[in-house]
């Protein structure tokens, strides 16, 4: 059985969270055709026993942070909200980077009116490349709102492994968050350099923007043959890769959230997780 817990922000979480971009509308803006819905599934998912919701104010804009609040305060205890700030949302459903000392502190500031809370457990500085600011101003500015009792603790997302080293030089790096999920080429220095580290791991988009849960997956045949969805087997191939791994899927279909949590109790075979290795 794969161990089940990380400890992340100074608690100890399961190792698949939930991810609040799919609360808002198309691309992540605006409201979702159905808010009672998005936030049903919320609450399905920390029912279900999803301890870390990562989530940030340029989802809707502001749209994921607020059916968040709405859907779970008071909060449980043992809950980590993690957020992100450095980029920003462009007309066209696109992002920008937004990564200037005063850029980030209005961002935790708008995180923290939104999700109605007083201090953030977890802040991630996310590296964009279009950004003319240096990373570890960035950081910086993260590391002094810590200092000022604001966030408890500091993560960083999209980075390499120099950044990472870059980061860890200006505060201790509670977690990395970068994109990982079966088939996706490259990310596998930077996740060994968190396991010599002991540097959680969260992986976010694990499903692959969808494809690998969708009927047509690639890992139909082989979930079809284990019992359980495409989701649920690449969510438990993630938890395969290293101990610090977290996945952080979304969804705004309460229905779906089973799917996801049921990744904790899987253990892929051998042979599958050497076919999965191979797409």
């Amino acid at each position: 059985m794969p161990k089940q817990t990380v400890v992340l922000a100074g608690r100890a979480v399961g190792r698949i969270g939930y991810g609040t971009m799919q609360l808002a509308g198309p691309k992540a803006m605006g409201m979702p055709a159905d808010p009672a819905r998005a936030k049903r599934a919320v609450r399905a998912a920390v029912d279900a026993g999803a301890r870390l919701i990562d989530t940030s104010g340029y989802y809707g804009p502001e749209t994921a942070n607020r059916l968040l609040a709405e859907a779970l305060r008071p909060y449980p205890d043992d809950l980590v909200l993690a957020t992100k700030v450095g980029a920003r949302r462009t007309p066209d459903g696109g992002f920008a980077a937004d990564a200037a000392p005063e850029a980030i502190r209005a961002a935790v500031r708008d995180n923290l009116a939104q999700l109605r809370v007083e201090r953030l457990p977890l802040v991630h500085a996310r590296f964009m490349p279009d950004s003319a600011v240096p990373w570890q101003e960035t950081v910086g500015a993260l590391a002094e709102l810590r200092d000022e009792g604001l966030i408890e603790a500091v993560g960083v997302s999209n980075v390499t492994v120099e950044l990472l080293d870059e980061a860890r030089a200006v505060v201790p790096v509670a977690s990395v968050e970068n994109e990982y999920y079966v088939g996706r080429a490259g990310g596998e220095e930077v996740l060994a350099a968190t396991g010599a580290a002991g540097i959680p791991y969260l992986a976010f988009r694990p499903l692959g923007n969808g494809a690998l849960a969708s009927a047509g997956s690639p890992l139909a045949p082989a979930a079809k043959a284990l019992g359980v969805e495409p989701a649920t087997l690449a969510l438990a191939w993630l938890l395969g890769l290293a101990d610090n791994v977290i996945a952080i899927p979304g969804t705004g279909d309460p229905d779906h959230v089973g799917a996801l949590l049921a990744a904790r109790g899987l253990v892929v075979p051998e042979e599958v997780r050497v076919a999965l290795d191979r797409i």
